[in-house]
């Protein structure tokens, strides 16, 4: 049985200044078999780039968004990390992973739609993930045939066509970013650069991305005009649905900008970015990439101070030396309480992170509401009430899931997941929806053996269900899972409901 239950975690923070020792404690916690320990040590001040990367990893979704986002700030792991040869293993097999899943996005036209399959591209996925294959390609990595032939050729003629708009949201944010990667690829459109730099109404944002497609294109005179005409205190004032964006995202790629034309705001901008980091508030998959981008970006320019020191966990002893900014080691624990043990024997101050992990028992899951509610009821395929705790092997029921949202506000991308146990067989794939505003079933859906994920979006009071035809066909005590919604993208709407074991009989 495979738990569902997300990857947890504790950590402790350690100022480790030069010829001194420090020791730290700490019980595991969760279920045998899924503890680990992680020590980040660094030269500059924590910003928990590990824990971060972690999560855009294990992240369940695959839009063209999040599979770009889980691969991107892995480009530069070579660069900041003293890596062991299997940690640069891994990291290049995920590479040339995400490279071949995004290729599978590209439409014949060059565009990529959000989820496989789109027909209509994604004005900022495309770019985004455009971004990513270009520097991937700069680091080494081979990109699918025709590619990049097929995605200039999309991002020129959406270039030209451009123009802007006045709706609840502007589009001058995907254009400058747009023009960004044509100057990255070298074939920047300085005629729409300068048709956008002359709109009178452009966005903050829009601006400080347009200033960096200058700084590629070779005319960092003109990009430090535009930083100099932007606020580089507020960065965007609310959440932009339309380009995933936050205050946290288009700070980096403020960042990214400042650190093109070398403009020393950089170093006070990447403090801030790394104590967002180095927090506990939730930050989506693009906040989260871009941020680890740009901070890996500054290490990567301004280099860092050497790392010499010893730590010692239970059995284990080393000694972490190199002249990277960062080094990770990861340990796998058995259950205890454990001592570790740290010397710093260089003249450096060294930052270190201690991150213990494991995942909670099958049972202890947490229900949870913000603003969405997820509701399940079973059925006979006739449609009347059926106890799901005791099920006669062969037995046909249909398990009916809604999901409601209780604010007034409008949410997209939301993600239901449904987890079923694996003495249920999900027996169809033709999925009925239902509800006030149904006019389509879902955006997305990605059906596995024990699980059916929709992608839907949801407005203000209203509800969509979903039904799913099962069969309980083995015998035997299985876990049945919570349910669990969330807007992908705004952590103000979230909810999962508690599982349950259940059985199949003779």
């Amino acid at each position: 049985m495979v738990n569902p239950n997300p990857i947890s975690n504790k950590y402790m923070d350690i100022e480790l200044m030069p010829n001194s020792s420090q020791e730290v404690t700490f019980s595991t916690f969760g279920e045998s078999g899924t503890n680990t320990a992680q020590m980040e040590f660094s030269t500059f001040p924590q910003m928990d780039f590990n824990r971060r990367l972690q999560y855009l990893i294990q992240y369940p979704h695959g839009c063209v968004e999040q599979t770009t986002s889980s691969v991107f700030p892995q480009l530069y792991l070579s660069d900041l990390f003293d890596m062991t040869a299997q940690q640069k293993q891994n990291t290049q097999y995920y590479i040339k992973e995400g490279i071949k899943a995004l290729g599978m996005f590209q439409n014949p036209d060059g565009g990529m739609g959000y989820w496989r399959g789109d027909r209509t591209a994604d004005d900022w996925g495309t770019s985004y993930a455009g971004h990513f294959m270009l520097e991937a390609e700069k680091k080494g990595y081979a990109l699918p045939l025709t590619f990049k032939t097929n995605w200039l050729k999309y991002q020129k003629q959406a270039a030209k066509t451009w123009r802007p708009t006045y709706r609840s949201y502007n589009t001058d944010l995907a254009q400058a970013y747009r023009l960004y990667t044509l100057a990255l690829a070298g074939q920047p459109d300085l005629a729409a650069m300068n048709r956008l730099r002359e709109f009178a109404e452009i966005s903050n944002e829009g601006r400080w991305r347009l200033a960096g497609a200058y700084a590629l294109a070779g005319q960092k005179e003109v990009a430090k005009q535009l930083v100099n005409q932007s606020n580089i205190e507020i960065i965007s004032n609310t959440y932009d649905y339309y380009t995933y964006g936050s205050v946290d995202r288009n700070r980096a790629m403020a960042m990214e900008t400042l650190l093109l034309i070398n403009d020393k705001k950089y170093v006070e901008m990447s403090k801030t970015i790394a104590r967002e980091l180095s927090t506990d508030h939730w930050m989506s998959t693009q906040s989260t990439a871009y941020s680890l981008l740009a901070m890996a970006k500054m290490v990567e320019k301004g280099g860092g101070k050497s790392i010499d020191v010893n730590y010692q966990l239970s059995t284990i002893s080393e000694h972490v030396k190199t002249q990277q900014a960062i080094a990770l080691r990861t340990t796998k624990l058995a259950e205890g309480s454990y001592k570790v043990n740290f010397t710093n024997k260089g003249s450096s101050v060294v930052f270190i992170r201690v991150l213990y992990s494991g995942k909670l028992p099958v049972g202890e899951e947490v229900s949870s509401n913000r603003n969405l509610n997820v509701m399940v009821i079973y059925e006979t395929p006739e449609g009347k009430p059926i106890d799901i705790g005791k099920l006669m092997q062969g037995t046909d029921f249909k398990a009916k899931v809604t999901v409601t949202n209780n604010s007034g506000n409008f949410i997209d991308n939301v993600a239901l997941t449904q987890i079923f146990p694996s003495g249920w067989e999900i027996i169809n794939t033709d999925f009925a929806g239902y509800g006030t505003t149904t006019t389509q079933i879902a955006d997305f859906i990605d059906i596995r053996d024990d699980r059916v994920n929709f992608y839907f979006d949801l407005g203000g009071n209203k509800s969509k269900t979903f039904e799913v035809d099962l069969n309980a066909s083995y015998l035997g005590k299985y876990y049945r899972y919570g349910a669990q919604a969330e807007a992908m993208y705004n952590n103000e709407y979230f909810a999962r409901t508690k599982g349950a074991w259940v059985d199949v009989v003779k």
